[in-house]
């Protein structure tokens, strides 16, 4: 998958874009920023292939915000979107993937997205020899785990500590963050988070939760050989334990 970031300061433009993005099915629009500083912060929080930006936004410029993403050890592909040519001198200077122009002709996006696939094929290509010559990878190295979790709420990009969180669950395509008294959506899905997050804090009670372990009040039997969690949100809210995943609830807290 193609994990892209979407930076631009009017809403219409980044919707318009990810239903565009949405016809191919490897890019995963995984965040969306308004201007220069939240998209900072998600580059901070996450490690993207390419990032949408726009060029002409409150405070620092796309172009300004490309630059100084130089020398970071994981640099994503830039592709600027504006409605303005007279910026792709500057643009690919810097370099950029590729320059598009709005409104966004579906032709045309496609041939960028090709050009970012045939990159990441590339990059990992050169990579594969590493791992031949015996070079040992920590699991999980191509998802580090987070450090906290980017959310949404209100148009607002939220960097939420794991200690806050309370559980995340899945509801239809949405995937929402719990926390004493706060509902979040964040653009993770529910397998990458149980991936990236903490296993020693986070279990997979179900298809449909991961609870954090130290939010949890009470444990009670339920139907069938499965379990009720009672949690330590303002609602008290209560999640199942699905039978297969009994075992693992029992060697988290040491129940005999």
């Amino acid at each position: 998958m193609l994990r892209a970031l979407i930076v631009d300061d009017e809403y219409p433009a980044r919707m318009e874009l990810r239903y565009q993005l949405s016809q191919f099915p490897d890019v995963e629009v995984i965040g969306e920023a308004t201007n220069a500083r939240e998209a900072m912060a998600l580059i901070n929080a996450l490690d993207y292939d390419v990032i949408f930006l726009d060029v002409q936004m409150p405070g620092m410029t796309g172009i300004e915000l490309a630059k100084s993403l130089k020398g970071r050890p994981v640099m994503p592909k830039v592709v600027f979107v504006t409605a303005y040519e007279n910026y792709a001198v500057s643009a690919f200077e810097i370099p950029a993937t590729d320059y598009l122009l709005k409104p966004i002709e579906a032709e045309r996006l496609g041939e960028t997205i090709q050009r970012l696939r045939e990159a990441k094929e590339a990059a990992a290509g050169e990579a594969r020899p590493e791992a031949s010559e015996g070079a040992e990878r920590p699991a999980g190295a191509s998802k580090p785990q987070l450090t906290f979790l980017m959310c949404e709420k209100d148009d607002k990009q939220i960097p939420l500590p794991l200690n806050e969180i309370v559980y995340i669950f899945s509801e239809g395509y949405n995937v929402y963050v719990q926390t004493y008294s706060e509902r979040y959506l964040t653009r993770h899905t529910l397998q990458e988070l149980t991936e990236r997050l903490p296993s020693s804090q986070f279990f997979r009670s179900h298809r449909s939760y991961l609870v954090n372990i130290y939010q949890v009040k009470e444990i009670s039997p339920y139907f069938n050989g499965a379990y009720i969690l009672k949690l330590k949100d303002k609602e008290h809210s209560e999640v199942i334990v699905s039978r297969s995943n009994v075992k693992r609830m029992k060697q988290l807290f040491s129940m005999g």
